[in-house]
């Protein structure tokens, strides 16, 4: 069986529409003869009649009606493939909006956002920052596109994909001086942090951890750790952002017990733009 020709489809449809040949025919400026036989042809492809014409006029048969609809579904489709085909031979440009952590925007995302420029030179990113929640809330409303976070367990509602694995590690700075199981730390609230390095520094110590500071920031954290401030409870992922900063051997067992993922989260691919489609190419 021959599919039916889109240009015979069109005639039927547009006949259909205005109820008369002859303005099909000045619609698709082709001739009234032509429209007759595109229709024709095209009833002889489906195998049944579409119109039932009398004097001067026509009528649409149940299966004509039922292609008139069908036909514009076809119509907008291709509409659309369209628009997407010229979309796509086009330079990219506009923004793509993130929305993550300082320590992962430093640590994952410059080489990224390098090759999205030199690849789109046009295309732009805008990065907002925030905690996990406060994150989340932006992708799930749609205030950005993508978000970059770390996965506390808790993340619902989102497309999830990882992007990097890792342990923590307690680090100090290059001179300071550490005490053993005396040591301070500095950590953050939000998880992984205080409540997870008490659990592991209990369970091997017996005791809990003496706690010198709750900062909302690992790149604080590491800072502060290079100023002789206390250890830092902190993702091994940072370490490569701080020359001045050394891991201690002596709690890398207790520290590399806690696993970290980074996720990149979104509403989902269909609900992706061209620029954010590309920026996550790039990414994973």
């Amino acid at each position: 069986m021959n599919e039916p020709n889109i240009h015979h489809l069109k005639y039927f449809s547009s006949a259909a529409k205005l109820g008369s040949l002859a303005a099909a025919a000045k619609a698709c400026n082709v001739s009234q003869p032509a429209i007759s036989q595109g229709i024709r042809k095209l009833e002889e492809t489906l195998g049944c009649e579409l119109m039932i014409h009398t004097k001067n006029r026509f009528k649409l048969t149940d299966e004509g009606k039922l292609l008139v609809g069908r036909a514009e579904e076809i119509f907008k489709t291709l509409t659309s493939i369209r628009s997407d085909i010229d979309g796509s031979l086009k330079e990219l440009s506009g923004t793509v909006k993130i929305a993550t952590a300082d320590t992962l925007a430093q640590s994952l995302l410059p080489k990224s956002l390098q090759k999205l420029r030199h690849k789109h030179p046009l295309l732009s990113a805008e990065i907002n920052f925030g905690d996990v929640p406060a994150i989340l809330e932006q992708v799930r409303s749609g205030q950005v596109d993508l978000g970059i976070i770390v996965d506390d367990g808790r993340v619902q509602g989102v497309h999830k994909s990882i992007l990097h694995e890792g342990v923590f590690v307690c680090a100090a700075g290059k001179n300071q001086k550490v005490s053993g199981e005396s040591a301070s730390f500095l950590a953050t609230k939000e998880s992984p942090g205080v409540d997870e390095l008490q659990k592991i520094f209990k369970k091997k110590f017996g005791k809990p951890a003496t706690i010198a500071m709750q900062v909302e920031s690992w790149e604080v954290i590491a800072k502060f750790c290079t100023l002789g401030m206390g250890v830092g409870f902190l993702p091994d992922l940072l370490l490569k952002n701080w020359d001045n900063l050394r891991p201690l051997d002596e709690f890398k067992e207790l520290a590399s017990k806690q696993k970290y993922r980074v996720l990149l989260i979104h509403q989902g691919d269909h609900q992706l733009t061209r620029q954010a489609k590309a920026f996550v190419d790039l990414l994973l």
